[in-house]
């Protein structure tokens, strides 16, 4: 009895109630009595047992069960010692606190089981009597253990007990609002997902009202395709009434063929009367025969027509079948208009890409025009080089020539002078002689100017661009560059494009 210390108890178990049948009517939990004043109903567990300082310490009857049958009949005199009994001890106002809870709680456990086994059990009224003696028995003994409790043991330590339980109560609350947090986010997260739904709700709305428009504009195009048919016919009934205007216009020709033909009959009449009448002029007879002449051109040339308009008729027929066979096509048209409305939606997006590469095309053509201009006016200047080139050669053959001319002509004086007896002075053909050399040292030096640089035999004929040198002939250049990209010889930068030139002795 004297082991039972208020400061040391934590814990009461209730045990479940076991009825006749010996099976337990409710599962044991296992919960602080501390805790229980959060609980809006105060009911203890179904088990509650005295554990620790709030036991009985060594006593072997440490744990007490307690019938749910039992309704608790103690006097006011139990209970009035119950609350009074701390009064008697000296004792904190924490452990005071404590004591009160554990024994409000315990009370308030009896009394919810006598609540709850008011109504009549099945089983019979026997044992439920010798359970309900059991019952009073307990609690008689429970209270007893109450009235003797020693407080004034070990009181310092139960202070720091105490104020550990305290702070177990705390680490409880803190949980149980982790708790209402965590139920607080489950439902803003459902809120959240009942959001999406309607958002994705109203999606689907907006969708069908799309495709709804869409099957409207089909609708109208259908429609559209039966204007096109009225079209159809309207031409066709506009093409009738050529064909008849121009049937009409064969009618009027056919007259016209039929009155020439009267107006040829006459005029051979008239002919016969002039072969019978001897006595009109010549003038007569050849003025009827140029009359005869314009009406047979009249005549051909109205057969031309005739056969003309024939042909036409033929040829509008022939359209009358095409266009029936294009009528025919227009309803198989018709039924792949719904495939080329696809097609045309396709070709619109393909549209704006091809719009895009149109414009760097045309950037490029630019940048290529461009380049072919400044290729051109460099081809101008080269030619006009070239030309320049040709008289300045043709100046300097010129002025050779005069000079071989007049060579000839002094060493023509000079064969005359020795035929005539005359001995020239041998300074002056020494002078003439060199005079002639140094003209061929001249001509062979501006042919070596022109001369190619491969083969040093033939004339220069092609100009190489960008770099404009005319430094190789016609045979050269077609073999130089058949192993990779040819290079100028003379600069050594890449050829881009090759000019043939002709120059006076090409």
């Amino acid at each position: 009895m004297s082991d039972l210390h208020v400061g040391r108890a934590s814990v009461m178990e209730i045990p479940a109630l076991s009825f006749g049948s010996g099976s337990v009517s409710s599962s044991s939990n296992s919960t602080n009595v501390e805790g229980i004043g959060v609980d809006p109903v105060g009911v203890v567990p179904a088990m509650c047992r005295f554990q620790g300082g709030w036991g009985f310490g060594n006593s072997t009857a440490n744990a007490f069960p307690l019938n749910r049958s039992l309704a608790f009949t103690s006097d006011s005199s139990n209970s009035q010692k119950e609350i009074e009994c701390p009064k008697r001890f000296n004792l904190t106002p924490s452990m005071k606190t404590l004591l009160k809870r554990n024994v409000t709680a315990f009370t308030a456990g009896f009394r919810s089981n006598s609540k709850f086994m008011q109504n009549p059990s099945e089983s019979g009224p026997q044992s439920g009597d010798s359970q309900t003696s059991k019952s009073q028995d307990v609690v008689n003994s429970v209270v007893g253990k109450f009235q003797e409790l020693n407080l004034d043991e070990n009181t310092q330590k139960g202070d720091g007990q105490v104020d550990q339980k305290d702070e177990m109560i705390l680490s409880l609350i803190d949980q149980m609002k982790d708790l209402e947090r965590q139920v607080k986010e489950r439902k803003d997260w459902a809120h959240q997902k009942a959001m999406q739904a309607a958002r994705k709700l109203s999606h689907d709305l907006t969708e069908l009202k799309t495709l709804r428009m869409e099957k409207e504009d089909k609708q109208r195009l259908k429609k559209g395709k039966l204007a096109i048919e009225d079209t159809t016919t309207k031409r066709l009934s506009d093409m009738e009434d050529a064909l008849r205007e121009a049937s009409g216009q064969v009618n009027r020709a056919n007259l016209a063929l039929k009155k020439l033909e009267t107006e040829n009959a006459e005029i051979r009449a008239e002919m016969e009367a002039s072969k019978l009448s001897a006595s009109e002029s010549a003038k007569t007879c050849m003025e009827a025969a140029k009359r005869e002449k314009k009406c047979i051109k009249k005549l051909g040339v109205w057969d031309k027509q005739r056969k003309k308009l024939q042909e036409d008729i033929a040829a509008e027929k022939e359209k009358i079948s095409d266009l029936k066979k294009q009528l025919v096509q227009v309803d198989a048209a018709q039924q792949d208009a719904e495939a080329n409305w696809r097609q045309e939606q396709k070709a619109k997006e393909e549209a704006s890409a091809l719009v895009e590469d149109e414009r760097r095309l045309k950037e490029a053509a630019e940048a290529n025009n461009k380049r072919k201009l400044e290729v051109l006016r460099l081809k101008i200047e080269i030619d006009f080089q070239r030309h320049m080139d040709d008289l300045q050669r043709l100046e300097q053959d010129l002025s050779r020539l005069r000079a071989s001319t007049e060579l000839q002509n002094q060493s023509a004086n000079l064969v005359t002078g020795n035929n005539n007896g005359e001995q020239p002075h041998k300074g002056d053909i020494a002078r003439m002689l060199r005079e002639l050399d140094r003209f061929e040292d001249s001509s062979e030096k501006d042919n070596s100017d022109r001369e190619c640089l491969i083969c040093m035999k033939d004339e220069v004929s092609v100009v190489f661009l960008p770099c404009a040198h005319q430094v190789v002939c016609a045979n050269c250049n077609d073999n130089c560059g058949k192993k990779g990209r040819a290079k100028c010889p003379c600069c050594r930068v890449p050829i881009e494009q090759r000019i043939r030139v002709f120059g006076a002795t090409s």
